[in-house]
């Protein structure tokens, strides 16, 4: 990564407030100021934890580079430590050191190639995190938490986007709107329980990848419309009354999956389809399949069934000795994916 400049933030600000070093800090109007105008590829800015409030849309004015990507980092009180490495699968690792977004009824917008970790978004607008064209959001978390309306997300993506290792939840909205080819690993996506909207992923582009997500409490887990080759693989599906909500699209591998507690289907599909690859997925406490010739939907299908065993499910997910799921999907080495 080739560095423009480094940029340190506190939510009072110090000093010059121009960001140069701890002592003159920027503050969050500074900072917002800074991300509207002068913020250039390459420049790295340090966010210390605290509360940040702000009263407009915070809209990112420059694109970063393949190289020189924009950087926005939460970090431990007066340093540039991010604190522990991060583990996937572990959202929640220094939550009580994230940055706190507050936009209010506002939304963050980026541009093309940023990076943003560890900061928590909380807001009430369409969306309140928005990731443009080749950009990362990683260990943060985000939530919508507006009134009940439609067509409202969490974390709204343009193509080529990578979503890692984040805490996604919208009371009476949708937790996240990846575009195509992106790539959507390590999630919590939780709590989108709204009857009309309530879709933890909606996707709307082709080619995305879908591994190792927990979706719990999502009235629809997954759900797209005519999008094809879309890779599912490793995910917990948990207290959705659909898992997988699919109309028409083709060539998906949906693999490797748990659906516990979809009392409605794990999978349904509104038109016939007979070229997805549909293997060693475990079904628990789920309704039927809905609109599903399964002589040829599933004519490669692999079903387990029976308790996943779940340390504490709808807390912990891990599986517990003696689980069926455990050393039960096709092995990787098989090449599974597209």
């Amino acid at each position: 990564m080739a560095i423009n400049a480094y940029f340190h933030i506190t939510a009072a600000g110090a000093g010059l407030k121009d960001g140069s070093d701890w002592d003159n800090a920027m503050d969050g109007a500074a900072f917002e100021t800074h991300l509207e105008g002068a913020v250039v590829a390459g420049d790295v800015h340090f966010v210390k934890d605290g509360v940040y409030t702000f009263d407009s849309d915070i809209l990112c004015s420059t694109n970063g580079s393949g190289i020189s990507p924009i950087a926005i980092i939460g970090v431990k009180a007066g340093t540039t430590n991010e604190g522990a490495n991060i583990t996937y699968s572990d959202w929640s690792i220094d939550e009580a050191d994230k940055p706190f977004f507050d936009m209010v009824t506002f939304e963050f917008d980026t541009q093309a190639y940023y990076e943003v970790r560890n900061i928590y978004f909380q807001g009430s607008d369409t969306r309140v995190l928005f990731i443009d064209y080749s950009s990362r959001v990683e260990n943060c978390k985000v939530d919508n938490d507006v009134g009940s309306s439609s067509n409202k997300y969490a974390i709204y993506c343009n193509p080529y986007t990578h979503v890692y290792n984040n805490e996604i939840l919208s009371a009476n909205g949708n937790g996240l709107r990846p575009s195509s080819s992106t790539k959507v690993k390590y999630n919590y996506i939780h709590d989108c329980p709204d009857a009309t909207n309530g879709i933890g992923i909606e996707l709307t582009g082709d080619s995305s990848v879908i591994e190792f997500n927990i979706i719990d409490n999502c009235t629809i887990g997954i759900k797209s419309s005519d999008k094809d080759r879309v890779t599912v693989e490793n995910n917990t599906f948990y207290n959705c009354p659909i898992g997988i909500s699919e109309t028409i699209g083709q060539v998906w591998s949906i693999v490797n999956n748990i659906f516990s507690d979809c009392v409605t289907a794990p999978m349904s599909w509104g038109a016939q389809t007979d070229i997805n690859f549909i293997w060693s997925n475990h079904i628990h406490n789920c309704g039927a399949n809905v609109n599903i010739d399964e002589a040829t939907c599933f004519q490669d299908y692999e079903l387990v069934i029976g308790d996943p065993l779940f340390t504490n499910a709808g807390v912990d997910f891990s599986l517990q000795a003696g689980s069926p799921c455990l050393n039960a999907g096709m092995s990787e080495i098989l090449g599974v994916g597209l």
